[in-house]
Parts: C-alpha cells; structure tokens; sequence
C-alpha cells in the first residue's frame, strides 16, 4: 500500500519566487506552508496551490522547523525550502519509494542539491552533492541551533535518493549579503550559547555519524587561525572552485567573509573591548545593511 506524504515549506515574503516551489510538489498528498506573518502576497499564493496555511514566530530555522513537523496529517514528511525546487525525476523517485517495501527499511533519505548562485549552478567548491536528511518519519526532530541543523539518524537507517533538489539560494550579491548578515548573528549567537552550555563532543558520535561530524566542524571551525582564509582557499583550491569560473572565486570570496564576520560578532558578545577588527566588521556590516532585503526568504 502507497504510502501517504506530507510537504512542509517555511516562508515569509516569498510571493516572487513560492509558486515555482509548490508547483513541484502537487503531487504531495498534503501541503504545508509555515508562515512567519508575511505581508505580501505569499498566503493567497499558498492558498491558489491548495496548501495548508499555518502561521508561526520565526525564531530560528530549526525551532520553525520543529515546531512544523507535527503538524503533518501523514507519516512521512519532505521539509522544503522556499527557494527549492523538487526536480521531476526526484518527485518519480520518492512517488515510487513510497509503493515500495523499501521505505519501510529506513527512517530518513538524503537528498541532494544543487545549488545556483547568481544563476549558475556551483559544481565545484564543496557545494555539491551536499546531502542532508530531507524526507524522513514524522517523529524525527532538527538539532536544536541556530543556524545550519540537521537532523541526525544512524547511517544504517538512512538511505541517499539518486535525483537531487534544485536551490535557487542567492540570485543576486544583495540578496547574499542581506541573508549573510542575518545567519553570522544566528552563528555568533549559537557560539555564544555553546560557549556557556559546558556540553562536550562526543566522541563515538563524532565518528560514527557524518552529520554530527560536519556539524561539529561547522561549531569549533571559527576557532582556527586565519578561518576565513583558510575557508577560502579550502573552497576555491582544495576542492576545486576555480573549475565554476568567477562565479567559483565570488563565491569563496563571499563565504570567508561570512566566516569572518560570524567571529567578530561572536567576540563582541563576549565581551571583548573594540578593536580594529570591530572597525572593519562594523564597516562591512554597514555596507551589508544598505542592501538589505526585506523580502528575503527564511531558510
């Protein structure tokens, strides 16, 4: 018997870009849009697609995430992005996935995406395949940051689809810079509270679990001298960005000077007295707000 699945897509001001994400998904059995109180046109929209229209307080992803999940009528639950795509060869595949036994054997299935920045899809520089748990069983839960969750299953109970998810992150610089001034707070207060919480890493997790892995780079990374430049040369050398051109060397470019704000932002809360690397930080953070984009999604 065909299992019954439900969608669920986090928005907020998202009228120019939320039809092309829900018009790859009516196929779903049930469609769930989490709003966070948008005051454009993204609920008639939602609602011309026949979703379910829900609204929430955006925290922060994961906690609007976890909030959204058992709201799901069905078991089985494929978390989407507003700027994502489900590809037709992915929807085939998890529309047969769900006549089959298999599903019965897993808890989560990684998926793929690509990622397009400024129109190009980014190949190279460790931005593909970046897999995360995207279907999966209603019970399960994101780690509770600020930014950058997963959830986090034992390898044996998840399985990776082949077909990938289309992400139309960052169509323009501005709208990268208004979304990375908003996910370094998210990362510099996430430090913070880890900073204070005294929690350790543990160690079999740490080795038996690639997302907890990565998870725990992602949270002591900042740490290392010269991380954003090490950030760069990690994404245009070591794995290869130079092969996506310009779009490659922007990229890296961009992505250490996220590093490099998330660290000052984090030494500011602790405490830490001015210096010249708040002068800079402060003067990035005024370029950055100039462009800011109040209908940019929440991811």
């Amino acid at each position: 018997m065909k299992k019954k699945i439900t969608v669920i897509v986090p928005t907020f001001n998202v009228e120019n870009i939320i039809e092309r994400c829900l018009n790859s998904v009516q196929w779903a059995d049930e469609i769930i849009v989490v709003d966070s109180f948008s005051n454009d046109n993204t609920l008639k929209i939602a609602e011309k697609f026949g979703a379910k229209v829900l609204q929430h307080e955006y925290i922060y992803s994961a906690k609007q995430k976890n909030w959204s999940i058992p709201q799901a009528t069905h078991d089985w639950v494929l978390l989407l992005d507003s700027d994502e795509v489900v590809t037709t060869e992915l929807a085939d595949e998890i529309q047969e996935l769900l006549s089959s036994a298999e599903i019965d054997k897993y808890i989560g299935f990684g998926i793929s995406r690509r990622e397009y920045f400024l129109g190009k899809w980014m190949r190279w520089g460790g931005r593909y395949p970046l897999r995360a748990i995207r279907l999966f069983k209603k019970w399960c839960r994101y780690e509770d940051r600020d930014v950058h969750a997963h959830i986090i299953l034992p390898r044996e109970k998840i399985k990776n689809l082949r077909n990938d998810i289309l992400h139309f992150s960052n169509p323009t610089i501005e709208h990268f810079l208004t979304k990375s001034n908003r996910y370094s707070t998210y990362q510099a207060n996430y430090l913070f509270k880890k900073r204070n919480s005294g929690n350790k890493i543990r160690l079999k997790k740490l080795f038996t679990h690639s997302i907890y892995f990565k998870s725990m780079i992602k949270d002591y990374w900042h740490f290392i001298p010269l991380a954003p430049f090490a950030r760069f040369v990690y994404m245009y050398f070591s794995r290869l960005g130079f092969l996506d051109g310009k779009h490659g060397f922007l990229m890296a470019v961009l992505y250490g000077l996220q590093d490099y704000i998330s660290k000052t932002k984090y030494i500011e809360l602790c405490g830490k007295k001015p210096n010249m690397r708040f002068s800079i930080q402060g003067f990035l953070i005024k370029i950055i707000s100039k462009k800011s984009d109040p209908t940019c999604e929440l991811n």
